[in-house]
C-alpha cells in the first residue's frame, strides 16, 4: 500500500487569509477556497465540499508542529478542536449546531479497525444504494493502494469515482455530500502520506482506513466534522 502514497500527489497548498470583518472574512475566504481549488493539487475543482481536504491538512500541519503533541485520544481531540478552532478557514465551514468529537467514538473505529467500514457505513443514515457505493469505493481504493504506482493512474482513480457521485442522479443530495466530504479527505491525507521533500518535523504518517472511515462518520454532521473526527483517528492510529 505504501507504493501508491509515494507518488499520488506532488504539489503544495495554499492557506487562505483571513478578512476584518465577519461578512469581510467569508467572503475573502471563500474567493481563496475557490482559486486553491482551481490551481492546485491535491484538489478537485468538481468537488464542492472540497475545503474540508483542505482545513484538514490545515490542521494536521498545525497540530505535527507542535513541540508537545498528545498521545492518548481525549489528549488528541482537545488539541485537535483547540486548533481548529482557531484556524479561519475551519471556522468558515463549522455550523452553529457542530459535534464535538466523540473520544468513545474514535475508540469504537480503533477498536473494529477490519469492520469499521462496514459497521460505520452500515449505521449511517446513506440510502442502500449509497452505501453500497461507498463500501465498494472505500474496499476497491485499498486493493488499488496495494498494487497500483502510477500517480496519473491512482489520482484519475479517486477524482472519476467523484465525478460519477456528482453525476448520479440515484443518490440524494445528503448521500453525495457525506461521500464527497470522505473522498476529499481521502485524496488530502494521501496527500500528505508521503509528500516530498518533507520537513523535519513531518511525522511518518500513514494513511489507514480509520482516518477514512472517520471522516464518513464525522460527515453525518457536517463539514467540519468530517474534518476533526477523521484527523484525530488518523492522529491516534499512528502513534
Amino acid at each position: 500500500m505504501k507504493t501508491f502514497y509515494s507518488c499520488l500527489f506532488i504539489l503544495t497548498f495554499f492557506i487562505s487569509c483571513d478578512s476584518d470583518s465577519k461578512s469581510e472574512s467569508k467572503n475573502t475566504s471563500d474567493s481563496a477556497i475557490a482559486n486553491r481549488i482551481m490551481t492546485e493539487l491535491p484538489g478537485n475543482i468538481d468537488n464542492p465540499y472540497d475545503e474540508v481536504g483542505w482545513v484538514h491538512n490545515e490542521l494536521f500541519e498545525s497540530f505535527y508542529v507542535s513541540l508537545s503533541k498528545p498521545t492518548t485520544i481525549s489528549g488528541i481531540v482537545d488539541r485537535v478542536e483547540t486548533l481548529a478552532n482557531a484556524n479561519a478557514n475551519f471556522k468558515a465551514i463549522k455550523t452553529t449546531n457542530y459535534h464535538a468529537v466523540s473520544v468513545a467514538r474514535v475508540q469504537y473505529i480503533l477498536d473494529r479497525k477490519s469492520t469499521c467500514v462496514t459497521d460505520v457505513i452500515s449505521n449511517s443514515s446513506l440510502t442502500l444504494v449509497a452505501k453500497l457505493s461507498l463500501s465498494t469505493f472505500i474496499n476497491a481504493l485499498v486493493a488499488t493502494f496495494e498494487t497500483e504506482s502510477n500517480c496519473d493512474v491512482l489520482y484519475n482513480y479517486v477524482v472519476a469515482y467523484e465525478k460519477n457521485i456528482i453525476n448520479n442522479s440515484s443518490l440524494t443530495g445528503r448521500d453525495k455530500q457525506i461521500i464527497l466530504i470522505t473522498t476529499s479527505v481521502a485524496r488530502h491525507s494521501a496527500y500528505l502520506a508521503k509528500k516530498r521533500p518533507k520537513k523535519n518535523t513531518d511525522p511518518d504518517w500513514t494513511v489507514l482506513v480509520g482516518n477514512v472511515i472517520a471522516a464518513a462518520d464525522g460527515a453525518e454532521y457536517g463539514m467540519a466534522e468530517g474534518v476533526t473526527e477523521g484527523l484525530v483517528t488518523g492522529i491516534a492510529q499512528n502513534q
